[in-house]
């Protein structure tokens, strides 16, 4: 199973992660949340990410979702990249935080490819639709 690790500002992602398992009904495990508060080092964020990765990484890989490109916790995170092994994806919503969830049997890859698809394919103008 790919292990996740949302890395946010403030509770985002734990906030993301409560409503994803309220949604789907259930619990998840080999997941984690750190929440980035701009009065901590950065150097401590790092240990702390990088220990969680060692942690979560069940030999399938880990994969990072994150708020914003741009801004802190992605910044820090573009030092722990590793190709088929860590990936970082931002703009983390609510319908990609699931595709995550619940597609986490397949290579990373591919299911980087599915919640890419997932968070663009839900950003709709109301206005617009149907």
């Amino acid at each position: 199973m790919i292990g996740i690790l949302i890395v946010t500002h403030g509770d985002i992602g734990l906030s993301l992660l409560k409503s994803a398992a309220q949604i789907l009904g259930k619990s998840f495990n080999n997941i984690n949340c750190i929440s980035v508060e701009s009065n901590h080092e950065i150097h401590t964020y790092k240990k702390t990410i990088n220990s969680e990765l060692l942690k979560l990484n069940s030999g399938k890989g880990v994969l990072i979702m994150s708020d914003m490109y741009g801004a802190t916790p992605t910044n820090i995170l573009k030092e722990l990249v590793v190709a088929n092994k860590i990936e970082v994806l931002t703009g983390i919503n609510l319908p990609m935080l699931m595709q995550a969830l619940t597609n986490r049997d397949s290579e990373l890859k591919k299911l980087i490819s599915d919640c890419l698809k997932c968070g663009q394919d839900s950003l709709i103008n109301l206005n617009d639709h149907d």
